[in-house]
């Protein structure tokens, strides 16, 4: 034994699972309709097209940050990787707002 080591799971870490893997599950959706979505005509507007890389960038770290806190163990290695992810997989909605925006308002 190691005296501060806990033998098993602590308390929140299957909250933090969770969390995790509803945001994974998230941003693998985005993926599939931003990777739609990038191969339509629609996208000819060069800044449309930079907004969608940037977008795709943001949600695969977010799908990547929550993957591996689902694979890390104890509440400290996946608290912050869990706050990382659903922050970028906010930020990556709000990007794909903007673009939806722009689609439908400046053709």
């Amino acid at each position: 034994m190691h005296g501060s080591q806990p033998e098993g799971p602590t308390p929140h870490e299957a909250n933090y699972n969770m969390v995790a893997a509803a945001l994974a599950t998230a941003a693998a959706t985005m993926l599939t309709l931003l990777t739609t979505l990038g191969t339509t005509s629609l996208v000819g507007n060069p800044t449309l097209k930079v907004l969608l890389e940037t977008q795709l960038l943001v949600i695969e770290v977010a799908l990547i940050f929550s993957v591996v806190s689902l694979v890390r163990r104890g509440q400290e290695a996946k608290r912050p990787l869990v706050l990382a992810s659903a922050v970028l997989v906010v930020v990556g909605t709000l990007l794909l707002w903007v673009s939806a925006t722009m689609i439908i308002f400046f053709p």
